[in-house]
């Protein structure tokens, strides 16, 4: 299945690149290929994650990060939404447009 990565998910994907490579190095290397297993997961299995009751969103955590990826399914494409950490303020975690990103 395709995945399309929309435009509010790119600045989370950047964080968690930032996160590893500046502040945790160490764990850069297995963070990185857990979410690379993740999403190899999620392509093979689309529905694989929970749903969470909202425009159709489901959530896949990524094993042993703080990240999780929000993503649906439609027809014959994944799309990623966000890319979220989840010790960042849940009152933040906004899937609109609109939504400002780490601000």
């Amino acid at each position: 299945m395709k995945l399309i990565y929309l435009d509010r998910a790119r600045p989370d994907l950047a964080w968690l690149r930032i996160y590893y490579g500046s502040v945790f190095p160490e764990g850069a290397a297995h963070a990185s290929a857990r979410y690379i297993k993740a999403i190899d997961i999620l392509q093979r299995n689309p529905y694989i994650g929970r749903s969470i009751g909202q425009d159709d969103l489901r959530r896949l955590p990524i094993p042993r990060t703080p990240f999780t990826v929000f993503y649906r399914v439609i027809k014959d494409r994944i799309e990623i939404v966000r890319i979220w950490d989840q010790r960042a303020d849940p009152k933040k975690l906004e899937f609109n447009e609109e939504a400002a990103v780490f601000a």
